[in-house]
């Protein structure tokens, strides 16, 4: 229909999936993509800063938005941002692959399949002594001499299965048990779960099913959600799959998204329904995989940042946000998986590993316990380079932690042609080639749409080396690269990639706003590991390893990200690449009760540094915001590696 002014309606086509979605007039486009399932970029979660929720006015009129973020041949062409565009009548609009979040389940490479098995298998062993188990019993038939209750003669042959213990049953399936015994000829699998002191007996089934005995890992990250399906009979991982989280359309950073919770009237159900369609879906293709039942997942242990744990949970997360910082719980009991939406065995249960305060999460205990932190003898470093770059410091007599705000500039937000490590992103430079361009690779080896964290941390280097850049990350006009010029604000940019050059729809550039962005994000990571090796006593050479989470570790490059004063100047040996030791610390706990009762020990004696209130840490950010730091003395390789360049 044609929808003028006051009409209440108006229908909005997305290509190229030719989705449509009817909403009221003056609806934003970002908005009926949310309700239509068309996932946009939207970094800043549709506040008009990122520039990243780029679409093109196909047919159609809309009210609104911005020009800004676009060039003059782009305008002529109809791009607007679909946060700040109102819809005036039916509308047809092209998403481009720039904006694109890939909804779909993601490509895990080799590499990253071997993540979770780095920390657990090469660095702890774990023996098998699963938070779940089952057990095959052959129950006494009552009779008039042996008249004890089915849940007595039950109880009796499984504490002697166990050899002792306690147990408590709930009611559903104390409902159930009389049947259960008689049809199966008193012959069931009594499948138990820990629950501290008691041990649970979570359902009773005919036979014997106890080769059926599945769990699954979960890093919950704010971008990635990573899902590993164990066997705990076995302990080996059967399968694994990955998506992007898609609750990105309404923020990339866990920030916009409590913004979110607290001013949206259904914001905490839209974020929880999102991470829980998103974890079944990725249940749903392991299932797909390996041909399994879900009534053979007994468990899921996951990890995450404390607010991804929160909204995972379906708890608000309102309070994390402001002074002074306190979520709802850090340490939760386990609840029934079916209690928050997960589809696995209806008696199944979630047990979320322990966070140590409200921005340093359950993801990073898991990467303590699973790099071994604890029983070190030297201090171990651990780096999680995200929104909030999380640090810990320790060994086996203490351990300390912190997180810096770094923002999101290295997840791809905050830069002009930032972008998710997705297909089409480059992921590394290298050096220029003396025709106007640079070296690069991209991801999936398609068209350039844009740059992801480590080829920024690339192209800092190279920007540095080549004097297109100073120190403070300003651009020198007398480089003499035509590459450097004015773009349509008035301010220099760089160009990385021209148009038309291996398929690039457009100049893809770095602007002198994302530069300073940039050095922001990598001087708060410096810092906080810098003021927390001060409480100590320590320097960066007193540390036995520097261990980088994450898949942004898998693939960056370790000696540029100590040049631009990302991570601090030690013996190149020390700098490790640890795996997704989120997912590593859900695995070893999913397989080992102690392992989970350890995670709550790390949790509760980590001390936390409020870098906020820290009066040292201002003073140390400022010096780290320079290519790599203003006292150069820190980083004694800088000289050596100019002058072999």
């Amino acid at each position: 229909m044609s929808a003028e002014k006051g009409n209440k309606t108006c229908t909005l086509e997305f290509q190229p999936d030719e989705l449509k979605v009817e909403v009221p007039l003056g609806t934003t486009i970002l908005d009926a993509a949310r309700k239509a399932g068309v996932f946009i970029d939207s970094l800043c979660g549709g506040e008009g800063v990122c520039g990243k929720c780029r679409v093109i006015v196909r047919e159609g009129e809309v009210v609104g938005g911005t020009t800004d973020f676009f060039t003059r041949h782009e305008i002529r062409e109809g791009y607007i941002l679909a946060c700040e565009a109102r819809i005036a009548g039916d509308l047809v609009v092209e998403v481009p692959p720039e904006s694109r979040i890939r909804a779909r389940i993601i490509e895990v490479d080799a590499g990253e399949k071997r993540l979770s098995e780095i920390a657990v298998l090469e660095r702890r062993p774990t023996i098998l002594d699963p938070l779940v188990k089952k057990y095959y019993l052959e129950v006494p038939a009552p009779s008039l001499s042996y008249n004890r209750a089915d849940l007595d003669r039950l109880e009796h042959a499984l504490r002697h299965a166990v050899g002792g213990g306690e147990f408590q049953m709930g009611l559903k399936v104390i409902r159930t048990l009389p049947d259960v015994l008689r049809q199966a000829g008193h012959r069931v699998t009594a499948t138990t779960a820990y629950r501290g002191a008691l041990t649970e007996i979570t359902e009773v089934a005919p036979g014997d099913t106890c080769k059926r005995n599945l769990a699954v890992a979960v890093d919950v990250g704010t971008t990635t959600i990573v899902t590993y399906l164990v066997d705990l009979q076995t302990g080996k991982t059967l399968g694994t799959a990955a998506k992007y989280n898609s609750q990105a359309i309404y923020g990339a950073d866990v920030i916009h998204r409590i913004l979110w919770c607290s001013e949206q009237p259904d914001g905490l159900q839209q974020l929880h329904d999102r991470i829980i369609e998103d974890i079944n879906l990725l249940i749903r293709e392991l299932q797909n995989q390996l041909r399994i039942s879900v009534s053979d997942i007994s468990v899921i242990a996951a990890a995450g940042n404390t607010t991804m744990m929160h909204l995972l949970l379906g708890i608000n997360p309102t309070w994390i946000r402001p002074e002074p910082y306190v979520g709802a719980t850090y340490q939760p009991p386990p609840f029934r998986a079916a209690e928050v939406g997960l589809t696995i065995n209806s008696r199944g249960l979630l047990y979320s590993l322990p966070c140590v305060s409200a921005f340093v999460g359950a993801d990073i205990t898991a990467g303590v316990m699973a790099i071994g932190m604890a029983e070190a003898e030297r201090p171990r470093m651990l780096i999680d380079v995200g929104t909030n770059g999380e640090v810990a410091i320790g060994n086996k007599d203490w351990m300390v932690c912190a997180s810096a705000s770094a923002g999101p500039a290295f997840e791809g937000a905050t830069t002009r042609h930032g972008m998710w490590a997705m297909r089409g992103a480059i992921d590394h430079i290298r050096g220029w080639s003396g025709y106007s361009r640079f070296s690069y690779s991209t991801i999936g080896d398609e068209p350039p749409a844009g740059l992801c964290g480590t080829a920024y941390v690339d192209l800092l280097a190279e920007l540095l080396l080549m004097g297109v850049i100073d120190k403070s990350g300003r651009f020198n006009p007398q480089c003499g690269l035509e590459n450097l010029r004015e773009g349509t604000d008035g301010q220099r940019e760089f160009v990385i990639v021209g148009a038309g050059e291996r398929g690039a729809s457009r100049d893809l550039v770095i602007t002198q706003a994302d530069i300073e962005n940039l050095l922001r994000a990598k001087g708060a990571i410096y810092a906080a590991t810098k003021v927390l090796l001060k409480s100590l006593g320590l320097k960066a050479s007193d540390l036995e390893e520097v261990m980088i989470a994450g898949a942004f570790g898998h693939y960056l490059d370790m000696e540029n990200a100590v040049f631009i004063g990302l991570l601090p100047d030690v013996d190149p040996h020390k700098l490790r690449f640890a795996g997704n030791t989120s997912a590593a610390g859900a695995k070893m706990a999913l397989l080992n009760r102690e392992r989970f009762a350890e995670a709550k020990r790390l949790a509760g004696s980590m001390t936390y540094f409020e870098l906020s209130t820290d009066p040292t840490f201002m003073e140390e950010f400022t010096s780290a915001c320079f290519l790599p730091h203003t006292h150069i003395e820190e980083f004694p390789s800088l000289q050596a590696r100019i002058s072999n360049r």
